[in-house]
């Protein structure tokens, strides 16, 4: 009688033990894989919103108001037209950011609009008024959120004779230069971002 020969149970038992053990180590890397894509992921989402906020905020900059518009208002009746200005920067503790820019409009050759962000809680917004060819220009409506999780905002501007200076409690109107310090609460961490706007573009 020919003798069978086969597997021991316990030899099963040992190739089950080995086969859980590679099966736990390929989900374990599998799953480490898919952490680091979804952090990948986050993360390119989140510098995709800084950066399109950043570049829109300096577009917006970058056309404010060259021209005059007719009917500009006026000192009184006898002075020379008053413009408003192009650009006003207004950074406190207490307050918060805002910045008001009349800019020109792209789609209406010849006419202005008004251009507000804000900084409320940790959400930078961003709205803007219907386009017109004469003042009194309309002022802006409700914004959108354009930026979350941001902590901190502070503003300098350039002085031709003093440099940087810090933009702190009060207002200033036509800077030469604006410098923007923004942090934003990240997955990773705060992460802290700096803008330099204007003509002169010094660093």
């Amino acid at each position: 009688m020919t003798k069978q020969e086969g597997f021991t149970l316990i030899e099963v038992m040992v190739a089950m033990l080995l086969m859980a053990l590679v099966s736990l180590i390929a989900w374990k890397g599998l799953d480490s894989v898919t952490r680091a894509d979804s952090h990948l992921q986050a993360s390119s989402e989140q510098s995709d919103s800084l950066l399109r906020a950043l570049n829109q905020l300096q577009r917006d900059v970058e056309m404010r108001a060259g021209i005059e518009l007719s009917e500009p208002k006026r000192a009184s009746d006898d002075e020379a037209p008053v413009a408003p200005p192009a650009l006003t920067v207004r950074s406190s503790d207490s307050r918060g950011f805002r910045l008001d820019i009349i800019r020109s409009a792209v789609d209406q050759p010849g006419a202005l609009q008004r251009v507000r962000w804000w900084l409320k809680g940790d959400t930078l917004y961003r709205a803007v008024a219907p386009a017109r060819s004469r003042y009194p220009l309309p002022a802006p409506g409700a914004g959108v959120a354009v930026l979350n999780e941001v902590s901190d905002l502070q503003v300098r501007v350039w002085e031709a004779d003093k440099g940087w200076r810090q933009l702190s409690g009060n207002r200033r109107e036509d800077p030469m230069g604006l410098e923007l310090r923004l942090t934003r609460q990240t997955p990773q961490g705060p992460e802290k971002y700096r803008q330099v706007m204007g003509p002169l573009q010094l660093q």
